[in-house]
This record gives C-alpha cells, structure tokens and sequence, in this order.
C-alpha cells in the first residue's frame, strides 16, 4: 500500500507554496524548489525585472533551455529526463488538485 500524500511547504521569492507530494519525492520537490529559487534570484539580481511572475517566467525559459540543450542541473545522478518529467507532472496535477 502506498503511503498518502502530505503537503510539503516550500519557499521561492520569500513566499510559501504548499505543495501536496507524494513522502518518497519530498527530498526532489525541496531541491527542485531550492534550484528554482536560485534561478529566479540570479534574474532579479542581474536585471531590472520586478515582476514576480515576469522572473518566473525567465526562470522557466533558463532551466528549460538547459534541459533542452543536455545541460547538467544539479539533479541525483540517477535520475533520467524521463523520470524527471513524470515527477514535475505528478507534481503539477498535485498542486492543481491543492492550490495553496
């Protein structure tokens, strides 16, 4: 039996999102979390955007161009791009199913 899901808080740009995951996919949730916040800091540090969702939206073009262009992400090693995408899906229906 699989064990329930539990919502898991995560900060980017100094705001909580709580976020319903799956206990075996926590430890990804809080590092792709953590990675995004990163990004998104970088661009408001080096532009003029002020724009939340502006620099989330730059975010999100940075890290999907280097998944397109076979960048290594700061990811386990063990992980493929496959995994990777049912894992952001899974999380995505979850967070559609429990907007915080």
């Amino acid at each position: 039996m699989s064990q329930p899901n539990h919502p898991v808080t995560v900060r980017v740009m100094e705001k909580d999102y709580r976020i319903v995951c799956p206990p075996d996919e926590q430890g990804m949730l809080l590092r792709t979390a953590e990675y995004l916040n990163d990004e998104m800091a970088t661009i408001r540090k080096t532009s003029k955007v002020l724009s939340t969702e502006r620099i989330a939206v730059l975010a999100a073009l940075n890290i999907t161009r280097q998944l397109l262009e076979g960048r290594a992400l700061e990811l386990p090693e063990d992980l493929d791009n496959g995994e990777l995408a049912t894992r952001i899906d899974r999380l995505l229906e979850a967070m559609e199913r429990d907007p915080a």
